[in-house]
């Protein structure tokens, strides 16, 4: 296994494990309630409002990263900054 193919399986690997905890996190949130130490409807809603927010930015990084990965290296694809 080359450098960029471990890195990108590190980085997939992260994104993975956030996504599935944000998950778990929401899914303690709507089903679980005792698992909440905090059993306020503020802090059911401030604990499911972080696991969204970090679901959508793992999901985010997963897709860009898979975006600019073409399958046989990483960042093939040119950067386009808007001037």
């Amino acid at each position: 296994m080359t450098h960029k193919e471990r890195l990108y399986k590190a980085l997939k690997s992260e994104c993975e494990a956030e996504i599935n905890e944000a998950l778990l996190t929401m899914d303690m949130c709507m089903t679980h309630a005792t698992a909440i130490g905090e059993h306020t409807s503020e802090h059911f809603l401030a604990e499911a409002s972080k696991a969204l927010d970090k679901l959508a930015n793992s999901r985010d990084k997963l897709d860009t990263l898979e975006s600019y990965t073409d399958g046989s290296s990483l960042f093939n694809k040119q950067q386009q900054l808007n001037d």
